[in-house]
């Protein structure tokens, strides 16, 4: 066991240095949190962007909210899920001994967040506010407990009047960066049900997109085999019977192969050397009833 953790460590630890991770000019990377340029902006990230925890470490300057993607290699170890999402939340609290975050996302509880060696508190909320009708932005607001007092986010403009002489916070997460269009999954049921076999569906939102396969170790990684079909929203869809078990895929779009965004399990393909995303389809707990 101990041996397997090793193995995906320097699995891990080889692809990061297949990309430049720990090259001189990592830290001057397009997107670094570390640099003067991206802590100056206060625009959406790219959804395709990717960032890495040691960028939210040495963040030196708080930043209006924004939603990030970000690799954590040290919880890949634990959990199996290196890539993560979701909305960085900062404070500037060198002189404060705790901060924590409340919000709508959280049912106004207080959460910690964690502090950096510059003083910076940060935390990434997972976006939990999303609708299935894809009509409305969800809305995120928030306040900052600092020292047990309450205050609004002094680096977010976005601020209305709570009632009380004070503000709140509020960051609305816009369309082109959430995953409202929702994941892949193993479906509960569906129109034709097999005793044996599950039903997964693959779907991404990708409006501006022309062609989505999917390729796996359940298709021999051939991508002539699966095309999903695209909906009047930019959803792209398609549904597989697959016996239980764990499945490693990827998307190709247009040509390009890419993860699957808002699946958080990722895995390395051992031969290519490449990041994969991973599924696991279990065993039916239940019996199939019966369709008139």
């Amino acid at each position: 066991m101990l041996q397997s953790k090793f193995t995906r460590i320097a699995l891990i630890l080889l692809f990061l240095t297949g990309i430049g991770i720990f090259a001189d000019e990592g830290m001057d990377w397009i997107g670094s949190f570390s640099s003067g340029e991206l802590e100056m902006s206060d625009e959406t990230e790219d959804q395709d962007t990717v960032y890495y925890l040691w960028q939210l470490e040495s963040l030196k300057k708080n930043i209006a909210p924004r939603y990030i993607r970000y690799l954590d290699v040290e919880s890949y170890v634990s959990s199996g899920n290196l890539l993560h999402r979701g909305i960085l939340f900062t404070y500037n609290g060198l002189r404060d001994e705790s901060v924590e975050i409340c919000g709508s996302f959280n049912n106004w509880e207080c959460s910690e967040m964690k502090r950096n060696q510059y003083g910076i508190y940060y935390t990434v909320i997972e976006p939990n506010q999303i609708k299935d009708n894809y009509e409305e932005d969800p809305v995120y607001e928030y306040k900052f407990r600092v020292n047990g007092l309450l205050t609004y986010d002094p680096e977010n403009f976005d601020k209305v009047e709570d009632g009380s002489g004070s503000y709140y916070s509020r960051f609305i997460l816009d369309s082109k960066d959430t995953d409202r269009q929702t994941k892949t999954m193993v479906l509960e049921d569906s129109a034709n049900e097999e005793r044996d076999l599950r039903t997964v569906k693959f779907q991404i939102y990708l409006p501006n997109a022309e062609v989505v396969r999917v390729v796996g170790n359940f298709n021999d990684w051939n991508p002539e085999h699966d095309f999903l079909k695209k909906d009047r929203k930019g959803v792209f869809t398609l549904e597989k019977k697959l016996l239980p078990g764990e499945y490693h895929y990827q998307f190709i779009v247009d040509g390009e192969t890419m993860l699957d965004t808002y699946n958080p399990t990722t895995n390395i393909k051992v031969d290519t050397n490449e990041s994969v995303s991973s599924l696991l389809v279990p065993e039916r707990n239940y019996a199939l009833e019966r369709k008139m």
